[in-house]
């Protein structure tokens, strides 16, 4: 911001903009409008500079000091700043833009020496609060001295604190200061810890989720700066040192505005306390810093007394920030390991019953495995933490994700979510699943609304920026999706599914294959072969690449590979394995090879053939068998597998999973000579669908081969086409 400036709130129309504290609120019931970073810091300088006309350069030079940005981040700014004014498309009440010029703020602000007062909330029902205290009494007696004395400070005529409704923390990584570097799982586990304990403990609080935060780990910046890229009101500050039996905890709060230390502690504790050492502080923490805030603390998960079993739940919360669609199974039977010897040292932790539950729940629903034998000890692990902790909300959140992925039951899925969060969920991959249930009902409106939420308080996190994304594509609106990637590549600038998806997008809405080419060549070869295979298929038969793909087949020994579902894979979720054979099936028909075509068909009904058939995976091998049918020249098995396949995946029960059941079978009853059917099929997917689904049509070659001379076909692809060239994505 200009230094001459120095005003600190601005009235105008119904609004007060605090530049002190960085919040828009309305005078009327002095709410806070909801604003990010840098769509408050783009209204401020338009305030501070109202009546003049500044240029696009100068704003964007303001904004963004010191960092190369695109012209879309400015454009989004201003419209998030023009929506949450509540200027309509054409009103010029506020922000008037001047094409080839930029920007002028025109209604009248006023700066005012001190913004009124804002009403206080109504008192908290004395039942409630008699409650409240007689269940934390225990906990409050052995605390009451320490945050007495913290209260005292962070009350104090001096002490800038901001409203209750306005805070937001950011707890830094803690400073590992222990001579032993295997110890730095502790320092990692406690952070999180804390900062869950906090955001439950803590209602009012925003408290920024530990993925967004774990990034300044590797990119250490200032105290301040991190605040202000944040939005953070305070800032929580930390070391740690473990050895043999002692840990000592070092914590201090800094003031953001100030940049000014308001409070500092030092714990000294022993593992042999009779809490688990981390559990106990963690509480002790929430309690300092929750007492200037509104709402009282909740219960959490019964904590385990046992300081191993808790070392290695914290040991599995660190190895599980690399698992991904894409890891490698051996990374996944790591964290699975660390929770089951976990169990087997506290058959009683109930925090690791549900987390085990969540974590094999990812691993079925994108199909590491998808035994029986998974799913039965996900139930049984659910029974478990449900008998140990009804009502905890990580418990009731694990139990939605078994409904949402495993059952199928996307209501009773969405009940519980919804329950969880009543009780205080407050876990951003949690509630990151609720997005994505809520996108396979198909309400994507929503569910970009519920990613948006889940980014102001983990802006850093590259899975969320990827399913915001994803569920962008799916909405049809490729822009959005490719600014939220590039902002995850400005924060995660080697993470190889960033740049996958992004040449994906660029493919699928203009037509422009380099990039996705690019992204292969350069991250591909650090990924497992057989996670990329599928798209490494489909980008060479785009792009006609038949000779080559044949020889990367061919050099691919493995009979059957996982299933890459999700963000850049596919929409079968928890089906398993497929065949590879399946694969070169399809380069037979397109290379004109019927008898190789005929003999891969067999060995994909081979293999549907010795599969167990479960109520999760039936649709999915009527899928495999159409395409083994058609390989193999049974056109009418092919036909009707292909027809199962669409009525065993509905809508209702997964959006994206009937979406992709049905471009598939599109693909079969297209060489089956059922062209009509498939055109049925693919204008109604073109209609529903979002782009990945539209665009890839007219491009592919296994449709464009069969239906090459079909009307419908030549239609459909001329309107994709002009479409895709009428794109723009800067």
């Amino acid at each position: 911001m200009d230094a001459a400036q120095t005003t600190e709130v601005y009235e105008f129309d119904d609004y007060l903009l605090d530049a002190r504290q960085r919040l828009l609120r309305r005078r009327t019931d002095g709410e806070t409008v909801p604003l990010t970073v840098k769509a408050f810091e783009t209204l401020l300088y338009l305030v501070e500079h109202r009546g003049e006309v500044i240029d696009k350069s100068t704003l964007m030079n303001a904004v963004w000091p010191n960092v190369i940005v695109e012209e879309n981040n400015l454009n989004q700014a201003i419209s998030a700043v023009r929506k949450a004014l509540g200027e309509t498309s054409g009103e010029n009440r506020f922000i008037v833009t001047l094409p080839n010029r930029g920007y002028r703020f025109v209604a009248a602000a006023t700066p005012v020496s001190s913004p009124p007062p804002v009403s206080s909330p109504p008192p908290r029902s004395a039942d409630n609060f008699a409650d409240r205290y007689l269940r934390w009494r225990p906990l409050a007696m052995a605390l009451g001295l320490v945050i007495i004395g913290v209260a005292l400070w962070l009350t104090r005529p001096d002490t800038p604190v901001a409203p209750q409704s306005h805070l937001r923390i950011a707890i830094l990584p803690f400073e590992n200061l222990s001579p032993d570097p295997d110890n730095a799982f502790f320092a990692d586990g406690l952070h999180e810890e804390i900062l869950t304990s906090l955001a439950r403990r803590a209602p009012t609080l925003a408290v920024i989720s530990r993925t967004t935060m774990m990034s300044y780990r590797q990119q250490p910046k200032p105290a301040r700066d991190v605040a202000q890229e944040l939005g953070a009101t305070h800032l929580l500050e930390g070391t740690i040192r473990r050895e043999a039996q002692n840990v000592r905890l070092t914590l201090q709060l800094i003031d953001a505005a100030s940049d000014r230390q308001i409070w500092s502690q030092s714990y000294d504790r022993t593992l042999t306390s009779a809490l688990t050492l981390q559990s106990e502080v963690a509480s002790q923490v929430a309690a300092q810093l929750s007492v200037q805030f509104a709402g009282g603390p909740q219960l959490a998960v019964p904590e385990t007394r046992n300081p191993d079993a808790y070392d290695l739940y914290l040991k599995a919360l660190v190895a599980r920030l690399r698992v991904s669609p894409v890891a490698p199974p051996e990374t996944l039977r790591e964290v699975d390991d660390l929770l089951t010897r976990s169990l087997e040292l506290d058959p009683s932790f109930a925090a690791v019953y549900a987390q085990r539950a969540t974590f094999r729940g990812a691993m079925f629903a994108f199909n590491y495995d998808t035994s029986r034998e998974l799913v039965q000890s996900i139930r049984d692990d659910l029974a478990s933490a449900r008998r140990l902790a009804p009502d905890d909300p990580i418990v009731l959140a694990a139990d939605a994700l078994y409904w949402n992925w495993i059952e199928s039951d996307l209501p009773r899925a969405l009940a519980l979510y919804e329950q969880a969060e009543a009780k205080g969920l407050t876990d951003t991959m949690y509630i990151a699943g609720k997005g994505a249930l809520i996108a396979r009902m198909g309400r994507l409106d929503d569910a970009n609304r519920t990613f948006d939420e889940i980014r102001r308080i983990d802006p850093g996190n590259p899975f969320v920026i990827i399913s915001a994304a994803s569920t962008r594509m799916a909405s049809s609106k490729p822009a959005e999706a490719l600014s939220l990637i590039e902002d995850g590549l400005r924060q995660s600038p080697d993470m190889p599914t960033l740049h996958l998806l992004r040449g994906q997008i660029s493919f699928y809405t203009t037509g422009h294959i380099d990039d996705w080419g690019e992204a292969l060549r350069k991250y591909g070869p650090g990924l497992p072969p057989l996670a990329v295979l599928e798209q490494q298929f489909a980008y060479m038969c785009y792009t006609h690449q038949y000779e080559e793909l044949q020889t990367l087949l061919d050099a691919t020994r493995e009979k059957s590979t996982r299933v890459v579902a999700g963000p850049g894979g596919s929409g079968f979720f928890g089906v398993g394995e497929t065949p590879t054979a399946h694969l070169r099936g399809w380069l037979a028909l397109l290379r004109n090879q019927p008898d190789k075509a005929a003999a891969h068909g067999r060995e994909v009904l081979a293999f549907v053939a010795a599969q167990e058939e479960k109520p999760w995976n039936s649709w999915y091998l009527r899928i495999l068998e159409s395409s083994g049918a058609l390989f193999a020249g049974d056109r009418a098995r092919a036909v009707a597998a292909a027809h199962q396949a669409i009525e065993l995946m509905p809508a209702s029960r997964d959006y994206f999973g009937a979406l992709s059941t049905r471009i598939a079978s599109a693909r079969v009853l297209a060489w089956a000579g059922k062209h009509d059917e498939s055109m049925d099929l693919l204008e109604e997917s073109a209609k529903e669908g979002g782009a990945f689904s539209r665009f890839s049509v007219s491009r592919d070659p296994l449709f464009a081969v069969p239906l090459a001379n079909e009307a419908r076909y030549q239609k459909l692809a001329a309107k994709l086409e002009q479409e895709m060239r009428a794109t723009k994505l800067q």
